[in-house]
């Protein structure tokens, strides 16, 4: 059984170990215990069986949602759970969405075009640590 729901504090470790094993330059858990503490944050995952094996953090700003982490935990992934998680937020949105993606993700540009979100920008040397440029891709309510 899946389920889509907001993250408990207790699962934090739990979502960590995602984020470590899904980003290159993964946030220190202590980083990701202040944005949790942060009203602004908002942390959903997705369960099977009552596990966390995915997680969306999303920052409510002033007049749009901006995804600041999107991860599913490699045994996980090829199982549509990103495009189930993505589109049960999407449903719910009360504002526009932006979010970027590196310009050499092919595999979540065409995920993130397929769910309708279009880009609207580049953000040049985004990533600190290749350089690369970033897409800005927008989802509009």
């Amino acid at each position: 059984m899946i389920d889509i729901r907001g993250v408990e504090d207790f699962e934090l470790l739990d979502l960590y170990e995602i984020e470590a094993t899904s980003f290159q330059n993964n946030y220190r858990i202590s980083t990701m215990i202040d944005m949790y503490k942060n009203k602004n944050y908002k942390f959903t995952g997705i369960y099977m069986k009552d596990k966390i094996v995915g997680y969306i953090i999303i920052l409510d700003s002033v007049d749009i949602y901006e995804v600041i982490k999107v991860a599913i935990a490699p045994n996980y992934r090829g199982r549509s759970l990103g495009k189930k998680l993505l589109t049960n937020i999407l449903k719910t949105l009360e504002k526009d969405m932006m979010l970027e993606v590196r310009e050499s993700n092919e595999g979540a540009i065409k995920f993130y075009e397929g769910l309708g979100l279009r880009k609207v920008g580049v953000r040049k040397g985004y990533y600190g640590d290749t350089k690369e440029d970033a897409f800005v891709y927008l989802y509009s309510v």
